[in-house]
């Protein structure tokens, strides 16, 4: 009893964070601080098939990828007389089975967020619905984007933002239309007429509402189209896009069933109607504005586009559930953009042209156990162009009608945490 005895040191536990006001599951507090901290991610590998490249055929073409991705997500939150502080990281490392065997990682997403202001790498603030139940989401975009944005909440579910984001990542392309000559001692860069470099942020703005029937949004955004060419007086035209869609739930057909709508129209920032046109296989020109005229009466002239998506979810059992989705849209590019003088039988490879799109797919979910999902999904895709188009490759001349198809299918194991 009389030996000296060294008292223990105290021993903080992790404890779980409580869930208001901070709200959300599996958080626990980061000892000695008052911030709870949520770790969470996944492991994706994904095994597709994709009938690409069909107008010409190559010994090169890959019909066939591999795909794997890791995803580490940090969020963490602390209480404040403001409101929540919260802070949010998202890194994702992807490899991708192509001709190049691509490695790399990314930022995808890195935002503040304290008393509705949200600064940092987020989904833009336009996004609604972003598809991503299948290979292919037509119409459907939820591009991760610099902002700067406030929300203002009004109660019972409903909140309003501005925000200012980059526009780089929604930016098409430029094009000159056929017979256009640029004047004599415009400054041309090298890569040629394009956008030039950004000197107003898009402004995008959206009213929102979530109660317990669903959600829905009304969204719009204004672009700035710029070219690159110095010494022209042309002037920069204003890009613009509007959308709805709303989402309900649907708990008297099946715990967890949903319908989604969508849509979008846009008049110069097509990048926000979303139409399936790039790539190999659908290789129609899409840009933003064209330039059309003659010297001295040089002007951009928009393209308009539009788009309609639909996505209903049904579970045939709580672990079995499947997706259908659709989307139609149709683009609507500058006349003088295409063709001057009489109407063309064809057109070249990749030219700007009008043309309707549309897809259909369906995607089976199979959870066999919690933080587990089989996911097999085939879409089917179809562009219907106003002019043929003709390809000619290596030793040879091969003509694509303006009527393609193609078929994409896609089977995905994901391990969440």
């Amino acid at each position: 009893a009389d030996l000296p005895v060294r008292a223990a040191a105290p021993v903080e536990y992790v404890r779980t964070c409580p869930n208001a006001p901070i709200g959300g599951t599996g958080f626990f507090v980061v000892p000695g601080t008052e911030t709870c901290l949520q770790i969470s991610g996944y492991v994706r590998a994904e095994y597709r098939f994709n009938d690409d490249n069909d107008r010409v055929f190559s010994r090169l073409q890959d019909d066939v990828d591999f795909f794997a991705r890791g995803s580490l997500a940090f969020d963490a939150r602390t209480a404040t007389e403001y409101g929540t502080l919260r802070s949010f990281i998202r890194v994702n490392a992807e490899r991708f089975d192509d001709a190049a065997d691509v490695d790399f990682a990314y930022l995808d997403q890195g935002f503040i967020q304290f008393a509705g202001l949200t600064a940092g790498r987020i989904t833009s603030f336009f996004s609604f619905f972003a598809g991503n139940l299948m290979t292919s989401s037509g119409g459907l975009t939820d591009p991760s984007v610099e902002v700067l944005a406030y929300t203002a909440t009004f109660g019972s579910g409903f909140s309003a933002t501005i925000s200012v984001e980059d526009t780089k990542y929604r930016r098409g392309a430029l094009a000159v239309g056929p017979g256009v000559v640029v004047p004599a001692g415009a400054v041309v860069p090298a890569a040629g007429f394009g956008y030039g470099g950004q000197e107003l942020p898009a402004l995008v703005a959206n009213l929102n509402v979530a109660q317990a029937w669903g959600s829905a949004q009304i969204m719009g955004a204004l672009q700035q189209i710029r070219h690159n060419v110095g010494n022209v007086a042309v002037d920069d035209e204003l890009g613009w896009a509007i959308g709805a869609g709303v989402n309900i739930r649907l708990p008297m057909i099946a715990a967890g069933d949903a319908l989604w709508l969508q849509a979008t129209y846009a008049d110069g920032a097509i990048n926000y109607a979303d139409p399936i046109s790039g790539g190999n296989e659908f290789n129609i020109g899409v840009v933003d504005a064209a330039l059309v005229g003659t010297p001295g009466n040089l002007s951009l002239e928009n393209t308009e586009a539009w788009s309609i998506a639909a996505a209903f979810r049904h579970y045939w059992t709580p672990t079995i559930w499947q997706d259908i989705e659709g989307a139609y849209g149709e683009v609507d590019a500058p006349e003088a953009a295409v063709f001057v003088g009489a109407r063309p039988a064809t057109l070249p490879d990749g030219a700007v042209q009008d043309f309707t799109w549309y897809q259909l797919g369906t995607r089976l979910n199979w959870r066999p156990v919690s933080g587990l999902t089989f996911s097999a999904d085939v879409v089917y895709r179809n562009v219907d162009a106003d002019f043929d188009v003709v390809y000619t490759p290596a030793g040879g001349i091969a003509t694509r009608t303006g009527d393609t198809e193609n078929w994409a299918g896609r089977l995905r194991i994901q391990r969440d945490f």
